[in-house]
């Protein structure tokens, strides 16, 4: 086992003496500081004491197990594995003084480089070897730059000191080098990701017969650079061709992005920016551009800003969604036009700010800077979604931001909605079977599960889905181009069709559960809850479907038994409170009731149903599902609401009410339902599915 190793087996166990001996290990174990790339990790709360100490730990594994480079090489590697990080730890007494001597912190590799010459420096002479240590200090000072070259990060021309000191070389052969330098990536790379390595490991064997081979032109367009930084996003489902030539066709744009990224090298910059569209990962390098001299920066760390834009929900790492609509807006102001002339709107909540890395604004970091009043709400938000507060401070926040409105950007929860929708699949296929005709609309297309389901079984059909959501278009639009999907998402408006699509258009609409949401977020015509909403969809839809054409919905519903009172003993010891809370948060209707005893309440069979509703998704769901009416009519009050729309030029063809299936069997546990009597019953009709067809002239 490599001495290195050993070492950091010791001080795990408790062995403190050994940092007397190992100075690299001193600086990675007594630190406050936590620098790693915040890509692979799963929770901020979860990151270990010492990531950057395991992250070394584990490429010295590598580096035990491989069979690829004799001793000498391995004791070069090691050596410069052990060191190449130090610049991200140390105690805050010897970084300031490290800053003090003029060491690149913030340039990592550079910093690292600085703090191993020094360290160099102060042992004897005759007990150094000077040969190696040029070696060793030219590999820390290039460390990590074949895979940041490959992710678009930093240009070839970094990796100059390599090839020069490769013109040059005495110590090892040039077999052996190109050993050194592949198993040294490979424990650099791999260390990260096992998955990464397996990736790139062609390309790193490409980029070191360059090195070696002493090739100095091997710059990456300005298309294909910026291209790698957004493969995450690429991932995701953008389009970057359609978007590279739709904004480089200005030739202002152009030659400014040549300028800047011909003279600049750039970290974190895919960690930062990948959940970001390509639009506003290029306003905010203008911005940027706008701030620094472009001919004399060298370095930008997006470091800061990476570290800022995390944060954990439900103890996950997620993009704080907050600040992120916030830049969003910010962004959104900005016209490209203005800022390649050198112009930006100002804000008085959020702006892109510069951190100076030295002394000279060479190496810079880049991060958003939000008003004190700003920051306090955002704070606020992150705490209230943790109660049913979460709905009312996303509305202070769009007051105060002035950003997105629609009623359904959810924020942190949009993913748990989406799934959610996704997990339904079952109920929707059946929707399938009553679809018809070659045109087919899915409002409040969601998650995009209602999509697939109609395009697998209509494959001949022009499947298309809208939202109000403008989150969730952008995210069904990355899908469709992720998964290679045949349908169409277009952002448009359930109540006003007749502006999105023509007349007698739709061979079948469908409202899969949205209509229950439209009843209970939109404020129509000023009023929340409107049953307007309702007919008024209803009639919107009518009036782009073809003659012939059906309309489907799928809902909830009350009962018809709307005087019959139901008793509701829970089971849990929350549940009593739980629904107190639930009478006073639900805004659909006024809900009363009687309280029997310590756990039994009574109240009408519709506001037993719907508070039931609510309780089964449990408190995780509370502050959406407390917001919303799942059932607004009786089947006598739909049918009469079908018919005011219709009229005599359609019919109903399907008219059925259910009650969900497994719904009782998961409310088992949490409450006993019954009559004014005490008997034991069922639970009512708790969704409806109806097929309307508009009759042909």
């Amino acid at each position: 086992m490599l001495s290195s190793l050993k070492a950091i087996q010791k001080v795990k166990q408790g062995d403190k003496e050994v940092l007397r001996q190992y100075k690299w290990l001193q600086y990675l174990y007594l630190t406050k500081e936590k620098n790693i790339n915040l890509e692979q990790v799963n929770s901020l709360e979860g990151i270990e004491s010492h990531p950057v100490l395991s992250y070394i730990e584990r490429a010295l594994t590598i580096l035990d197990n491989s069979t690829r480079v004799n001793q000498v090489g391995k004791c070069i590697i090691e050596e410069v594995l052990t060191w190449s990080d130090v610049a991200k730890c140390g105690s805050p007494f010897k970084r300031r003084y490290w800053r003090e001597r003029g060491f690149q912190l913030g340039i990592h590799n550079i910093g690292s480089a600085q703090i191993y010459a020094e360290e160099k420096k102060n042992v004897a002479i005759h007990e150094r070897n000077l040969a190696q240590e040029e070696l060793v200090f030219t590999l820390i000072y290039t460390h990590g730059l074949t895979g940041q070259f490959i992710r678009g990060e930093v240009r070839y021309c970094q990796l100059e000191p390599l090839i020069l000191y490769m013109n040059k070389n005495t110590v090892v052969n040039q077999d052996d080098m190109y050993n050194i330098l592949y198993v040294m990536n490979q424990c650099i790379i791999e260390a990260v990701s096992p998955q990464i390595w397996r990736d790139v490991q062609e390309e790193v064997k490409e980029i070191i017969g360059s090195i070696l081979s002493g090739k100095r032109e091997k710059e990456l367009s300005l298309k294909e650079r910026i291209k790698r930084l957004r493969n995450a996003a690429i991932q995701n489902g953008e389009n970057f061709d359609m978007g590279y030539e739709q904004f480089f066709k200005d030739e202002k744009l152009k030659a400014l992005f040549q300028i800047f990224f011909r003279k600049t090298d750039m970290w974190y910059v895919e960690s930062a920016l990948h959940d970001f569209t390509l639009e506003e990962f290029l306003k905010i390098f203008l911005l940027i551009y706008q701030k620094v001299n472009p001919l004399t920066v060298k370095q930008i760390s997006f470091e800061p800003f990476m570290k800022d834009i995390y944060y954990d929900y439900k103890g996950k790492k997620t993009i704080n969604l907050y600040k992120k609509r916030i830049i969003e807006a910010y962004l959104k102001e900005q016209m490209m036009e203005k800022l390649v002339a050198g112009h930006d709107s100002k804000n008085d909540h959020v702006e892109l700010t510069i951190v100076p890395l030295d002394s000279l604004n060479e190496n810079i970091g880049v991060a958003f800077a939000y008003s004190q009043a700003g920051e306090k709400l955002i704070e606020f938000c992150q705490e209230a979604e943790k109660s049913p507060l979460y709905e009312r401070a996303i509305i202070l926040l769009y007051d105060f931001f002035g950003f997105r409105k629609d009623g359904f950007d959810r924020l942190q929860n949009e993913q748990n909605y989406l799934t959610d929708m996704n997990n339904a699949k079952n109920y929707k296929k059946a929707i399938a079977d009553y679809a018809v005709g070659n045109k087919m609309l899915d409002i409040g297309a969601g998650g995009g599960i209602m999509l697939d389901i109609l395009s697998d079984s209509h494959p001949k059909a022009t499947v298309i889905g809208i939202d109000i959501s403008t989150n969730v278009i952008e995210s069904l639009e990355k899908r469709k181009i992720r998964e290679k999907k045949s349908w169409y998402v277009k952002q448009a408006d359930a109540l006003q069709l007749k502006e999105t699509f023509a007349l007698n258009s739709m061979d079948t609409i469908i409202f899969s559960s949205i209509l229950h949401e439209m009843y209970s977020y939109i404020p129509y015509k000023g009023i929340k809850f409107n049953p307007e909403v309702i007919s008024d969809s209803l009639t919107s839809a009518f009036e782009v479907l073809k003659p012939g054409g059906r309309i489907i919905i799928r809902d909830g519903i009350m009962t018809e038994l709307k005087e019959e009172l139901r008793q509701i003993e829970f089971k849990l010891p929350n549940g009593m409170d739980f629904f107190k809370r639930y009478v006073n948060d639900f805004k659909g209707r006024q809900i009363t009731f009687e309280q029997i005893n310590k756990s039994t309440i009574q109240l009408p069979i519709n506001d037993a149903m719907e508070f039931l509703y609510t309780y089964t998704w449990g408190e995780e769901a509370y502050p959406h599902e407390v917001q919303e009416q799942f059932g607004y009519f009786t089947p006598t009050e739909y049918k009469d609401v079908i018919h005011k729309v219709i009229g005599k030029k359609g019919k109903v063809l399907l008219f059925d009410h259910y009650l969900q299936d497994g719904y009782g069997e998961h409310l088992l546990p949490k409450v006993k339902l019954m009559d004014a009597s005490r008997n034991v019953v069922k639970l009512p009709d708790s969704t409806c599915f109806i097929v309307i067809e508009k009759l042909s002239r």
